[in-house]
């Protein structure tokens, strides 16, 4: 029996019903967003939603808390700082990018994902794509959801390969041709049912077989998996121009508390970010940020409740929304502490583990005081596991 095509995901315009409210989804092709972006969603945060921005394990935001009456306005405001700008393509514009690409001497990817974009929202028919459709775009260092991906382009050396269902498709090209054969693929699923049948390119009866042939390739092997979350800390220094005429930039990843910002985090980071540049949001919610300058910024940060080391208790937990969630059975982010014998726990109030980064392992509530580990045989209880 084949999934339904249809799946839960929001958008701006589709919110999800929620136990504190509406629940709004904001696409960020690359999970790149400018300073001026990001303190707008800061703002609706604040002012429309519970004051907090939750960042997705594909590099996009949610917003919660958001009342009936106020969805017209949040779509109005998002709007018109650029957070929507196809309604029909709400919910198609699903681009996830290695995180650290154009720094530190890596390849860039930015140029890609905006004509990638671009292309998706020229295309009236590509937005039948549903919610649960992702496009991922790796520069060969991972941190993409290329393995999960139903269309995918990998840098290998000058050119790109194209992957498809998370698999080898055989097929490379040159980069100013990636787009336009993403494009190719994607309408290729659409016509063989992805958005209508069912979400997913893997889903479909051939597996994809018909959206590979459609690019002029061929399912091959799995794509190796290379998704782990990136430590906090400095990740890539790369030099001022000749001459000596400016500063070092310096990029910083930090990891958001159980993947929530408050809007005041939101602030700061738009701060720090240095000019021209874009913050990026990785798995595990990461956020990797150009420094307008590195130690008092850190220091600021830090001390604004955002982790800027590995050796943070929370930086490497995870969790759902927890109680916030009709399906939850327990009130997850209070509990969500580090386990021993598991070091990248994810706390999940239901079976459907949302949010599950792909290297982590799903520690999931059977009511509210006891949780399945990996590798036990009977549920534990939560203080055994040092929860709160």
């Amino acid at each position: 029996m084949r999934p339904p095509a249809r799946d839960a995901c929001p958008g701006l315009l589709a919110l999800h019903p929620a136990r504190d409210g509406g629940v709004a989804r904001i696409r960020l092709p690359g999970g790149y967003v400018s300073g001026p972006r990001w303190q707008a969603l800061g703002r609706l945060a604040r002012d429309l939603g519970d004051g907090h921005l939750d960042l997705t394990s594909r590099g996009n935001v949610q917003l919660r808390g958001i009342r009936d009456e106020a969805a017209d306005e949040l779509a109005r405001q998002a709007a018109a700082a650029g957070l929507l700008p196809s309604a029909a393509h709400d919910r198609a514009r699903n681009i996830m990018a290695s995180p650290l690409a154009g720094l530190g001497g890596r390849p860039p990817l930015r140029l890609l994902v905006r004509r990638l974009d671009s292309v998706l929202l020229a295309d009236p028919a590509l937005a039948a794509l549903p919610g649960r459709f992702l496009f991922s775009l790796d520069d060969g260092t991972g941190g993409s959801g290329l393995a999960g991906c139903d269309i995918g382009l990998r840098r290998v050396g000058e050119g790109v390969e194209v992957i498809v269902a998370g698999r080898h498709t055989g097929v490379y090209l040159r980069v100013r041709a990636a787009v336009t054969t993403a494009a190719t693929a994607a309408r290729a699923a659409v016509t063989a049912g992805v958005g209508a049948a069912v979400s997913r390119v893997a889903d479909l009866e051939d597996g994809g077989q018909a959206v590979a042939a459609a690019i002029g390739g061929r399912l091959g092997a799995p794509v190796g998996g290379s998704d782990t979350r990136l430590a906090p800390g400095v990740a890539a220094r790369d030099p001022g121009p000749p001459g000596g005429a400016g500063r070092e930039l310096v990029t910083a990843v930090l990891a958001a508390p159980l993947a929530r910002l408050t809007s005041r985090q939101v602030e700061l980071t738009a701060a720090a970010l240095a000019r021209r540049e874009a913050i990026r949001i990785g798995i595990a919610g990461r956020l990797v940020i150009p420094l307008a300058g590195l130690d008092a910024a850190l220091a600021e940060l830090a001390g604004a409740g955002l982790i800027v080391s590995p050796g943070h208790e929370l930086a490497d937990v995870t969790a759902c929304s927890g109680a916030a969630c009709s399906r939850s059975l327990a009130d997850v982010r209070a509990a969500a502490v580090p386990v021993p014998g598991h070091p990248r726990p994810h706390w999940s109030g239901c079976g459907r583990t949302c949010g599950l980064p792909p290297d982590a392992e799903p520690v999931i509530a059977v009511d509210s005081r006891r949780y399945l580990v990996p590798g036990a045989a009977e549920p534990v209880p939560c203080e055994m596991l040092g929860a709160r």
